[in-house]
């Protein structure tokens, strides 16, 4: 079954049918599209009814069959329809998503409309040459989630809880830098009904400050890092202006105290709960999984759109940046309403990072795909960066005007206005006219009926029954964090005054934030230390920070490391004065009649030294090995990404070897179609539509052209569709027919060949098909340096 599909390991787009461009008649011919031209940004315009969002969940459907993962921008809440897939086709897989309102309409109960609508789906589909297995496919191919921000309907979305600091290379890039820190601060002000100009308000200087203070020292931020960092800035002066005259402490209070009614409003408690906004884990699993991830806003107001869209583009910038260049498409962004976040005048915040994304993302291998219902909606700094047009049926002759010219001007000289204007006229439901900077001329074809049940709207009731397994699995996987996984442990004894030690011994006291009329403290070794992994042949210096501690119980006799825990904090955030009236449980005699942590210092040493490794993966066989902290599914990404770029290289050399041979064989068959067209024979077997096999058109699109254009077919054509008088038996009839039909197989055997030769690249390069072995680095002796080891006291209740 998987053959059933040729055009899926040629990395084809199948978006629907190919109509004649002036007959507008409906061909055979499969509208087959190079997922690779995506890389260049595609624009879908067409107002409601014309199906555009049908075609959207098309090129996200094929995006998922060729293991391209997807993040969905979904203001409208369509896109969810994406989720409703059912291989099995039965009518109780569709009578949960009837509408009972519509099934009344039809004056039918739910039950026998959902016999209806599965039928329905089930003829559709057959009719475009799909089926249940392919619906399989789709399934089985990626993980779908719908992530519902500021709310708990789906998977909640933790945006207030960090603003991540970007990578070196990012930092290293100031207009993107600046960019990224402007619709930031403007995003976060306009939470708070601050409208500033990032030139004037005092207000965006001080936040935009701050972040590229933190950033640049590479820091994260949270939003309660940050509103401290309000009242109390790490810097002295604003430009050339003392700190309190540029903006004064009570003034930065007022701002502080803003922004923190926004973290105390349970209204924002959604916003820093859920999973993080880490882009490579939304996009890939930990396995390193393709993923599809819809982020439905339509719940949230304007303000909170803007806001989180805002957030979502800055997050992607920074994620695509630290990316390898691909000239194959990797990771697609789909927005299915670019309405008020892209327009031609205003700057609202989104406006920045789309356009930058617009503009840089084609050299990561990364497409950006905007919907909207007419053409004034996108700026026109942005038009520039999109290579394909998909332009359905508009709302006015005004919005016709807009596009004609362009189109025209695409078709370089072979399209007149007056046609493409009566083509954009006469624009039905689900047809598109596609204008491509990688095709000759526009296109015209019409959508395919899509393997997701397209019910409309997804209500927050829908995402909370889509979303229900899949949250339970999520909050599994998450575990507990690192404070929560501490084992309990008994205390030894009741808590006194603080023990008398030896003057070597370095002590420091862990105040947690807590409430209590009694504040008592538990003894733990804690255990610091630079261990550094050097190999100069893999180009590996790295140096990590290792700190473990071991709980001091009564019954302690010697440090086991083995069972360290990460304390969860670092030394900044602890105290070397013990507090007054604080308890203290008793230390173990082996630890209390200490003089000194030498000993204990070189335990921890041989510990690191004989158990520390820089694990590793490589694949077996080849070079290709991970870096340090790369996790095995990221590994699994950048090698599917390296044989990506591999196979197309080899498809490419493909192409060029049987480019000439298809080239001639068609010249031959143009040539004997006219010959046919002379000699007026009735051939009746013989039409348009069925000169072009399936597969013949699909390896035309593998070359990046038509296999014979429908124009060319529909001329040379003309007199075999006519009804002829010549006798069937004049012989040079006979062998002009017999010669279409031996170039006719000819190129129908070619095009299998070509599949056969395209399947076996694919076989090749398929991850499934390497080994993934593990090898690992040791430390040297020298290599473990800066050890420390302290007595530490933290706080319990």
């Amino acid at each position: 079954m998987e053959n059933q599909y040729p055009y899926e390991k040629l990395g084809l787009l199948y978006l629907g049918r190919e109509m004649d461009l002036r007959s507008g008649q409906a061909l055979e011919l499969p509208f087959l599209y190079k997922n690779k031209y995506l890389t260049t940004h595609a624009a879908i315009i067409g107002m409601t009814g014309s199906g555009k969002t049908g075609l959207g969940v098309a090129l996200i459907e094929e995006a998922i069959m060729d293991n391209i993962p997807s993040i969905i921008i979904d203001p409208k809440g369509d896109m969810g329809n994406l989720l409703l897939t059912f291989p099995e086709l039965q009518p109780e897989d569709f009578i949960p998503w009837i509408d009972p309102a519509e099934a009344a309409g039809k004056e039918m109960s739910v039950p026998e409309y959902g016999e209806k609508v599965a039928a329905s789906w089930k003829k559709g589909l057959a009719s475009w040459g799909q089926g249940p297995e392919r619906i399989r496919q789709l399934r089985t191919r990626t993980d779908m989630t719908i992530y519902t921000p500021g709310s708990t309907a789906g998977v909640p979305v933790s945006v207030l809880s960090s603003f991540k600091a970007p990578s070196e290379a990012l930092l290293a890039d100031t207009d993107t830098l600046n960019s990224l820190v402007n619709s930031t601060t403007t995003t976060l002000l306009s939470l708070i009904d601050i409208k500033g100009d990032p030139l004037q308000s005092r207000e965006h200087i001080l936040l935009s400050s701050l972040l590229l203070h933190f950033w640049r020292k590479g820091e994260d931020l949270s939003l309660e890092n940050l509103i401290g960092a309000i009242v109390n800035p790490p810097f002295d002066k604003v430009g050339v202006f003392g700190l309190d005259a540029f903006y004064n402490q009570s003034q930065r209070m007022s701002l502080a105290m803003s922004l923190n009614n926004i973290l105390a409003s349970p209204t924002f408690a959604a916003w820093t709960e859920g999973v993080p906004l880490d882009i490579q884990r939304i996009l890939y699993s930990e396995e390193g999984r393709p993923q599809t991830a819809i982020f439905s806003i339509a719940h949230l107001s304007e303000t909170e759109r803007m806001f989180f869209v805002t957030m979502l583009l800055n997050q992607f910038t920074g994620w695509m940046r630290r990316q390898q260049g691909s000239a194959s498409l990797k990771a697609l962004l789909y927005m299915d309403e670019i309405f008020g976040y892209f327009p031609p005048t205003a700057n609202p915040p989104s406006k920045k990072p789309m356009l930058l994304l617009l503009k840089q993302a084609r050299a990561y291998g990364v497409g950006i795909v905007l919907a909207t219902q007419n053409p004034v909606d996108l700026d026109y700094k942005g038009l520039s960066n999109i290579g394909s047009w998909f332009i359905g049926r508009l709302q006015t002759s005004q919005d016709q005007d807009r596009v004609v010219e362009g189109i025209v001007g695409a078709g370089d000289g072979h399209l007149d206005a007056r046609l493409v204007r009566n083509l954009l006229s006469d624009m039905k439901s689900r047809q598109f006219l596609l204008n491509s900077a990688h095709m000759d001329e526009p296109t015209l074809f019409e959508t395919r009926w899509v393997m997701s049940y397209l019910k409309g709207p997804i209500s927050k009731n829908d995402i909370t029954k889509l979303m229900k397994g899949r949250k339970d699995r999520l909050s599994a996987a998450g575990g507990e964090s690192n404070m929560e996984s501490v084992a309990a442990v008994s205390r030894n004894g009741a808590a006194g005054p603080p023990p008398l030690l030896g003057g070597n011994i370095e002590q420091l006291y862990y105040l947690q934030n807590m409430v209590s009329d009694e504040i008592n403290f538990e003894p733990y070794l804690w255990g610091r230390a630079s261990v550094r992994y050097f190999n100069n042949r893999r180009n590996i210096d790295v140096v990590q920070e290792v700190s473990l501690r071991l709980y001091l119980d009564e019954d302690f006799k010697r440090a086991d490391w083995e069972n360290g825990e990460e304390p969860g904090y670092g030394t900044e955030e602890c105290v070397s004065a013990p507090p007054e009236n604080g308890g203290f449980y008793p230390l173990p005699a082996s630890i209390a009649g200490l003089r000194s942590m030498t000993n204990l210092k070189k335990e921890f040493s041989d510990f690191l030294y004989q158990n520390r490794r820089q694990e590793l993966f490589r694949i077996k066989g080849t070079s290709f090995e991970s870096t340090p902290d790369e996790s095995l599914g990221d590994f699994r990404v950048r090698f599917s990404d390296s044989l990506r770029e591999q196979k197309e290289d080899a498809v490419e050399k493909l192409r060029e070897k049987y480019e000439l041979k298809q080239e001639r064989i068609e010249k031959k068959l143009q040539t004997a179609l006219h010959r046919l067209e002379k000699e007026k024979v009735d051939v009746k077997t013989k039409t348009t539509d069925s000169l072009i096999s399936f597969g013949v058109a699909v390896v035309g699109a593998f070359f990046g052209r038509k296999a014979l254009s429908a124009s060319t077919i529909g001329k040379a054509a003309t007199g075999m569709r006519s009804v002829g008088r010549v006798a069937k038996e004049r012989s040079d009839v006979k062998r002009a027919e017999e010669n279409v039909l031996a170039l006719q197989q000819e190129l129908d055997d070619l095009s299998v060949e070509i599949e056969e030769r395209v399947t076996e690249l694919a076989e090749q390069y398929s991850i499934d098909n390497c080994e993934i072995e593990t090898f690992s680095i040791k430390p040297r002796r020298s290599d473990i340096f800066d050890v420390h080891m302290v007595l530490l006291w933290e706080m319990v209740a």
